[in-house]
């Protein structure tokens, strides 16, 4: 049972940001990260010990929220989050972002990504009218695959994701090409024959590119893995 008193302030330990219990932050802009940034976290709650175990996620997106803050995306599980939001034992917890090219730790967004999209939210400025609408489409760039089944994967198909959509209201989705409905080659961001993720009703989640390359390849280990999501379902 908690014991937070409601008026109080939460401070969330990953953030250093006081916790709105009512107000989950909504994406206003995004970036694409370009240069190899990745997120950290562990299966242990707390600042890693020496010798603990770290994993690493390269970065899909830099994300500009409404409450003024500044964020790393990835895909993970069924959807698009916030990177300090790793915060549970299921899903592992939030310990930093990761420049791989001057192997440095950092606990903030960079300064140039922050930069960039007060910059970009600034020039294309809008007015809220209740009418929800695409703001951008970028491409993925982490090569990421949603994952369908019908039959708890007895059987299953996966679809490289080729943008994300975030419309005016901060929902985020996922794209594939419906091959059916191509028109011509190549396939360009804002094509009509891409369709949603997750308005399939097969849908289940997202994998990392090195995990669907694993699959592909019927890697022994990751095939366990899908067996446990199996047995878990």
């Amino acid at each position: 049972m908690s014991t937070v008193i409601p008026s109080a302030k939460v401070i969330d330990l990953f953030s250093g940001r006081e916790r709105q219990n009512q107000h989950h932050p909504k994406v206003i802009r995004l970036a694409p990260e370009l240069d190899g940034f990745e997120v950290l976290y562990s299966n242990e709650h707390g600042h890693p010990k020496v010798g603990q175990e770290l994993f690493s996620v390269s970065i899909l997106f830099w994300a500009l929220l409404d409450d003024g803050s500044f964020a790393g995306m990835i895909p993970w599980f069924d959807e698009l989050i916030i990177c300090y939001e790793l915060n549970c034992p299921n899903k592992g917890f939030f310990q930093g972002y990761y420049d791989p090219g001057l192997d440095q730790t950092m606990p903030q967004v960079p300064e140039h990504k922050c930069i960039e999209l007060i910059s970009a939210a600034d020039y294309f400025d809008f007015e809220e009218d209740g009418t929800v609408f695409v703001v951008q489409e970028l491409s993925d760039t982490c090569g990421t695959h949603a994952v369908f089944t019908a039959d708890n994967f007895d059987h299953f198909w996966m679809s490289e994701v080729f943008s994300w959509r975030l419309h005016s209201d901060g929902r985020i989705q996922a794209l594939m090409v419906d091959a059916e409905r191509v028109e011509r080659w190549p396939v360009l961001v804002g094509d009509d024959c891409l369709v949603a993720c997750d308005e399939s009703e097969d849908f289940v989640n997202y994998f990392q590119y090195t995990v669907a390359i694993n699959i592909k390849k019927q890697d022994p280990q990751t095939m366990a893995v899908l067996d446990q999501l199996k047995s878990d379902s």
